[in-house]
């Protein structure tokens, strides 16, 4: 199965890279189809091959992100030991992904510890440009200059400007 080279897969042997590839599932999805739901075991994580995924957060579901270019991964909570989705993810047009169930990929890192030490490198540099990009667009609609957070980020009162 080839797939655009996703970033987690950067500078990982060829080798390794086909077992992985080997141990995923490409799938079609509908749109509107469900992939997970936030709160939810996490088994499975996901490389676009073509299509839009939303992940949303909340009661509301409100989107925090669209995946949507080939080789982008997502549903990684399933690689991170909490084991628990994060967000909800819906197809938002027709996609094509592959599905990789963590118990494979688990036991593919296993098998060779130093390409798994790279492939969660690339998964750790994944995460924080996905966080750093979600930062910088929250900072650019929250205002939280004139309110006290003692460290918790939970606002305790409000300081009156001079």
């Amino acid at each position: 199965m080839q797939v655009k080279q996703a970033d987690i897969l950067f500078g990982l042997d060829k080798g390794f890279v086909g077992r992985l590839m080997k141990a995923g599932v490409k799938s079609n999805y509908e749109q509107d189809k469900v992939l997970f739901s936030e709160g939810k075991q996490a088994q499975h994580f996901y490389i676009v091959i073509k299509g839009r995924v939303k992940l949303s957060i909340g009661d509301q579901q409100r989107s925090i992100y669209i995946v949507n270019h080939g080789g982008e991964v997502f549903g990684w909570s399933a690689l991170t030991g909490r084991y628990l989705y994060t967000a909800t993810a819906t197809c938002a047009a027709p996609s094509t992904l592959i599905v990789f169930d963590r118990d494979d990929v688990e036991d593919i890192m296993a098998a060779d510890p130093a390409n798994g030490m790279l492939f969660y490198k690339n998964l750790a540099l994944t995460l924080g440009n996905r966080l750093t990009m979600v930062s910088a667009h929250l900072a650019d609609h929250l205002a939280v200059s004139d309110k006290i957070s003692y460290g918790t980020g939970q606002v305790q009162e409000s300081v009156e400007m001079v």
